[in-house]
């Protein structure tokens, strides 16, 4: 086991290693963030670096791009940037809102990107500080970038996070998986990287209940790779922090989307505190309602 010095040291010329950039609407707003043990680069910055233009970094071994797919001109300009960005030497991970990443516009970055990580909303950035700390921050067992390559090449990929009592990681579990934005079947992933992070006074061994929880959730043939790390912060609490890859995204519909029956427009009604769509050409009503 190394020390835990010795594993800050690691993780943080790591850092050096992996590019937070964003493209389209994306653009401009990783600037604003803190990402730990990472650093900001625009599009056109990572890409005058490999054309050896002169700068302070070296190469990233991982870049990962904040981008909307969008539709029309917008996302062809930014699908052709991604496409740039992952024609350089380092691993490219897409992260989209998984309310824009459906159909053709998820398989327009599927395409160049070396994975696809969906977040929440429009939650991005906060997306990305999840995955940078999952497979960043030193523990007992460490992941890391090749690990998340090993995961992520399964598929479209998400995020889940738990947290329970140190004495409950099944609980921990079933909140991780309950994490993934809607649309997202957790428990259909073809692989899994987990990260457990616990408190000083709980045992280790948690550690593989935890494991034992999320093999209990999955596939017997997913793949599972997991770490973990003491948080000296966390008092009597045990967290778990999912990625889980290979999964089906159904995004919900929304009013104004086509039928599923019979592909009439669909329309919105509330019942109450409920809202619902329902198809007024056919008949087909109770279909779950995408929020805004």
């Amino acid at each position: 086991m190394a020390h835990r010095d010795d594993l800050r040291e690691a993780a943080a010329a790591l850092g050096g290693s992996v590019a937070v950039c964003g493209l389209g609407a994306y653009a401009d707003r990783p600037a604003g963030s803190a990402f730990r043990n990472a650093r900001y680069a625009s599009a056109r910055e990572l890409l005058a670096g490999a054309a050896g233009a002169s700068g302070t970094h070296s190469p990233p071994a991982a870049i990962v791009v904040a981008l909307d797919p969008g539709e029309g001109d917008e996302a062809g300009e930014t699908n052709e940037s991604l496409r740039a960005l992952a024609r350089l030497d380092a691993f490219a991970v897409a992260v989209v809102p998984a309310n824009a990443a459906d159909g053709d516009a998820l398989s327009a970055v599927r395409e160049p990107a070396d994975a696809v990580l969906l977040a929440e909303g429009d939650a991005v950035e906060a997306a990305i500080r999840a995955f940078l700390a999952t497979v960043q921050e030193p523990g007992f067992v460490n992941l890391d970038l090749t690990d998340a390559e090993t995961v992520l090449s399964a598929g479209v990929a998400a995020l889940g996070t738990g947290t329970a009592d140190r004495d409950a990681p099944a609980a921990a579990v079933a909140a991780a998986f309950d994490g993934p934005p809607e649309g997202v079947d957790a428990t259909d992933a073809g692989a899994v990287l987990v990260d457990v992070v616990v408190d000083p006074a709980t045992s280790i061994a948690a550690a593989t209940d935890v494991i034992a929880a999320v093999r209990g959730r999955i596939g017997a043939d997913a793949n599972v790779i997991w770490g973990g790390a003491v948080d000296e912060a966390a008092a009597d609490e045990l967290a778990v922090r999912l990625v889980v890859a290979g999964v089906r995204h159904a995004p919900p519909l929304a009013a104004g989307d086509p039928c599923p029956r019979c592909g009439a427009s669909l329309s919105a009604y509330e019942f109450g505190a409920r809202e619902t769509l329902s198809c007024d050409a056919c008949g087909y009503s109770g279909i779950a309602m995408r929020r805004g």
